[in-house]
């Protein structure tokens, strides 16, 4: 038999009306840089004392079935946004074009129906999909990655074969990257990492061996970290001082669109400093924000300008 390959393998998206009930919209295609995503059926040696002579049980029974995973994409100007929604919660389409796309946090989040295929191999679809952490990040010489831990009710048998129909958008890429603000100072970055905890769980319930739709179960946090070189002490300080201010950086892509992708974190809050010395050279800092809402804003939200009319397409 034929060894099966990785290369080519890309995951279709579609958004749920119903949790677990599939999709009849799935027609977002998104390449991959790596996925865990699979179903596992867990299993458990019965507990009554009933052995062979030797003290081997004879029995077994199914526990939970656990499907689910991780995903990792590149990020693009378009194309992303049904991850970004489901990971976030909502946006809200504006006008155009070009159209701007606001991505912000509301109590329950949506569903997605994903398929994996799996390079030369079988596609495998995966229901009741619930992004449980989101994570975007970006150095100086790379692209924008974003990686999604995902909780999914079931998926089907392996089967068939899907061919990809990918959008037209670009990718977010390092030198794109405009200067991060923070209480009216503008900072040069060397590296980032947006990483959102929306803290749910699966709810196992009596009658299945399916979870029931996850649910937020604790305090969401929204996080940035930064790297930067050490060149005045108004971060070291703000730390200290637990000053609070809005913080963004915006990346601006360099085709003839020029579409945007900005991170925004609300009343931002520096919740851990270090500039460590160990060099005779450059000093780098690096520093973590996190957003806190209030009555009128989230605790932040990010904004796509592109070419599509929705925020979940293609």
């Amino acid at each position: 038999m034929p060894v099966i390959l990785g290369r080519n393998s890309f995951v279709r998206i579609g958004e749920e009306s119903t949790y677990g009930a599939g999709s009849s919209s799935a027609n977002v295609f998104n390449r991959i840089v790596s996925t865990s995503l699979g179903r596992n059926q867990e299993r458990s040696q019965t507990t009554h004392l009933s052995t062979s002579d030797a003290a081997f049980s004879q029995g077994f029974f199914d526990g939970m079935e656990l499907a689910g995973g991780s995903l990792e994409i590149p990020i693009y100007y378009e194309g992303n946004g049904i991850l970004l929604k489901a990971a976030i919660g909502s946006v809200v389409d504006g006008g155009g074009p070009p159209y701007s796309h606001t991505y912000r946090p509301t109590a329950v989040l949506p569903s997605l129906e994903i398929t994996v295929q799996r390079g030369s191999g079988n596609a495998e679809l995966f229901e009741g999909c619930v992004i449980s952490t989101m994570s975007l990040s970006v150095e100086a010489g790379g692209e924008m990655t974003a990686s999604f831990e995902i909780i999914a009710e079931t998926a089907q048998a392996r089967s068939g074969s899907l061919t990809p129909s990918y959008g037209d958008g670009v990718q977010v890429l390092h030198y794109q990257a405009g200067t991060m603000s923070f209480n009216s100072v503008n900072y040069s970055l060397r590296s980032l990492d947006f990483n959102l905890d929306n803290k749910i769980d699966r709810r196992n319930l009596l009658g299945s061996k399916l979870t029931a739709q996850p649910l937020i179960t604790d305090i969401r946090e929204v996080t940035m970290t930064v790297t930067c070189d050490l060149e005045d002490d108004n971060l070291y300080n703000a730390q200290l001082a637990g000053t609070q201010s809005d913080c963004e950086i915006t990346f601006t892509g360099t085709d003839a669109d020029a579409d945007t992708f900005k991170l925004k974190l609300f009343n931002a809050v520096i919740t851990s400093y270090s500039d460590e010395i160990n060099t005779v050279g450059r000093i780098e800092r690096t520093i973590e924000f996190q957003g806190l809402a209030d009555s009128s804003d989230p605790a932040f939200e990010i904004v796509i300008v592109n070419q599509d009319i929705s925020g979940i397409g293609n």
